[in-house]
């Protein structure tokens, strides 16, 4: 078996513990540090910082902190080259994206942002056949479930949950030359923030689509469908049986073996046994571009 690799996990909140439980039981990563802002007296967290790096011997890292620390976590790290797994959204702003893609082309350090969806093998495998469905017509995606976390009236539910999708979108269209907020309500309950939002857009060859969010909801929904002139993909993050590609029959996809966090992991430890550079930076930036003309709106109205 080939030598574990040195692993620095950066943030301990809900997501941190998450991979904490995944690195523990992993045959690819040591987990040598975690490091948070507040250590208070405990021997388990460390400060990042160069020397740390260096003391603790890092070879990969998972950034897993708020997007607001985002941009310089993954400068010090990329700076140092270390190949990182960097949580979405990838930064807050689209020069920070557009630096730190300058920043690991130069030091050809690789990047993989986690919108988990395009890590799962159901969708993976539903992707290399989406030419028997034909020339796509229209692309529904819905997605959200119940959640009390949003609680700053600038971090509306939107902004953490409209990247799955649209990572999902670009993998079937390349562009997207018009979207419209069909309707956005955002209600305010028990110091918790829930939005119900629709949105239609317009992709390249006549491509049109429509994304439904809602976080207030009991029911839970990462679904896609692309419909084409032979047939249709239906996506299912959270039920693999919806899972299917549809022409004349259905056609279910293997059983997982991994889930998208094993396989990010996994492909995070290849580019660096290989001495590959990858990157998802610029697939980031194309999704924030759309985030950000939404968000545009979104204050409009």
């Amino acid at each position: 078996m080939d030598k574990k690799l040195n692993l620095a996990l950066i943030g301990y909140g809900n997501f941190g513990k998450v991979y904490f439980k995944l690195i523990k039981k992993s045959n690819l990563f040591n987990l040598n540090v975690i490091f948070r802002k507040s250590i208070g007296e405990s021997q388990r967290f460390k400060i990042l910082s160069k020397k740390n790096l260096k003391k603790f011997n890092i070879e990969a890292a998972i950034v897993c902190t708020p997007v607001k620390t985002h941009y310089t976590i993954s400068k010090l790290l990329i700076e140092n080259k270390i190949p990182i797994i960097l949580e979405k959204p990838a930064t807050e702003t689209l020069s920070q994206i557009s630096n730190l893609i300058k920043l690991s082309k130069k030091n050809k350090t690789s990047v993989l942002v986690n919108h988990s969806d395009l890590f799962n093998e159901n969708f993976k495998f539903l992707l290399l056949k989406k030419k028997k469905i034909g020339k796509i017509k229209f692309i529904d995606a819905k997605f959200g479930r119940f959640s009390k976390q949003y609680k700053k009236k600038n971090e509306f539910p939107y902004k953490d949950w409209l990247p799955h999708p649209l990572a999902l979108i670009f993998k079937f269209v390349k562009k997207i030359n018009y979207l419209s907020i069909v309707s956005n309500k955002i209600i305010k309950k028990e110091d918790s923030y829930f939005q119900e939002l629709i949105i239609y857009f317009k992709a390249e060859h006549a491509v049109e689509g429509r994304i439904i969010f809602n976080n207030l909801k009991k029911d839970k929904n990462r679904i896609l469908k692309v419909y084409g002139e032979k047939g249709k993909i239906s996506y299912d993050g959270y039920n693999n049986k919806n899972n299917y590609l549809f022409i004349d029959k259905k056609i279910v996809p293997t059983k997982l073996n991994l889930t998208p966090l094993q396989t990010i992991l996994k492909n995070l430890y290849k580019n660096i046994k290989k001495n590959k550079f990858y990157s998802d930076l610029e697939y980031s930036y194309k999704i924030q571009k759309i985030l950000s003309k939404i968000q545009k709106q979104i204050n409009f109205k």
